[in-house]
């Protein structure tokens, strides 16, 4: 039997993720940035959540976003990051709703309010392509929806893309694609 030699972990070795290993670009396919619900399961809360909590569970794991589930685990919405921003939770304050009491269900966008774009259609595209479409349509998180089967299949959020391919992207300021390659071009 060979013998190993066991050592310490040292201060700086650090946690990597599997997105770290792959060489991305815009051109890149979209599915290689799709939150595939097929792959991995879904962060989920219930409107009932406190807003606090939502907000502690997002930043504990990295997260862009949280599905919503009602009491009977039917999908009711989506929450997401910039809709728990501090001014968002301020206007519920000044509004005299205690800070404590607010909970996911007078944050979260209800699923009606919600746009999709179709698990095929996505299937082939560049994210360029999603990104664009994205930037047109005012969103920064998009679900993805196999509508032959009704499922709702994956999430796509432009923050999780930017960081992927180390580069801000800023759906409110309307960049350029050329911008955005420049970014990405230096990145790597």
């Amino acid at each position: 039997m060979k013998k190993l030699n066991v050592s310490q972990l040292q201060d700086r070795d650090r946690l990597v993720f599997p997105e770290e290993f792959t060489e991305l670009t815009l051109g890149s396919p979209a599915l290689c940035f799709v939150t595939d619900f097929k792959s991995h399961h879904p962060a989920l809360v219930t409107p009932s959540v406190s807003a606090m909590q939502a907000a502690q569970m997002m930043d504990a794991g990295r997260l862009n976003a949280l599905l919503v589930l009602d009491r009977d685990g039917a999908f009711a919405g989506l929450l997401t990051a910039e809709d728990l921003s501090y001014q968002k939770v301020m206007q519920w304050v000044a509004a005299g709703v205690p800070r404590h009491e607010l909970t996911v269900g007078d944050f979260m966008r209800p699923r009606s309010e919600l746009k999709i774009l179709s698990y095929p259609q996505v299937e082939k595209s560049s994210i360029r392509d999603v990104l664009e479409t994205m930037r047109q349509h005012g969103q920064r998180h998009c679900l993805l929806v196999d509508q032959h089967n009704h499922h709702v299949r994956g999430l796509i959020s432009v923050a999780e893309v930017g960081r992927r391919l180390q580069v801000e992207i800023d759906i409110d300021r309307v960049p350029t694609f050329a911008e955005i390659q420049r970014a990405v071009a230096r990145a790597h």
